[in-house]
């Protein structure tokens, strides 16, 4: 399942036979439009998930960090309560790789990395 934002935003892809979705979110948000990607979560992937344990890749090299805490927050509850195990973050330098490391959510397991193989490696470790 392929999910595109209309303004190029985002995509959301869904692989049903991993149990695993790779994101890749692009440039600066608003608060409508992360609400708008939270909903695509809660309408479209969480039906297809159902309960079943699953993992993400976001790929966030080309995503502007915004001042959205609150709806991130939301969001990332909403992963907890629908059985996210882990997610593997890209990011494009060792020095955000290593914020992002020291700062991640304990809600669930994540690790930043440089590119998709280190990523997906990762994930494999954990059963994805």
């Amino acid at each position: 399942m392929m999910i595109t934002h209309p303004r190029g935003l985002y995509s959301i892809n869904y692989d049903p036979d991993k149990k695993l979705i790779y994101e890749t979110p692009v440039g600066l948000w608003t608060k409508e439009d992360y609400n708008e990607y939270h909903e695509q979560y809660v309408n479209k992937i969480g039906p297809a998930i159902g309960k079943q344990p699953w993992a993400a890749i976001t790929d966030v090299r080309k995503y502007k960090m915004s001042d959205l805490g609150d709806v991130m927050a939301k969001h990332t509850d909403w992963l907890v309560e629908n059985n996210i195990q882990c997610a593997a973050v890209i990011v494009d330098s060792a020095i955000v790789k290593m914020q992002i490391n020291r700062a991640v959510s304990s809600k669930f397991p994540q690790q930043a990395f440089l590119n998709e193989d280190e990523a997906a490696a990762w994930l494999k470790t954990k059963g994805f």
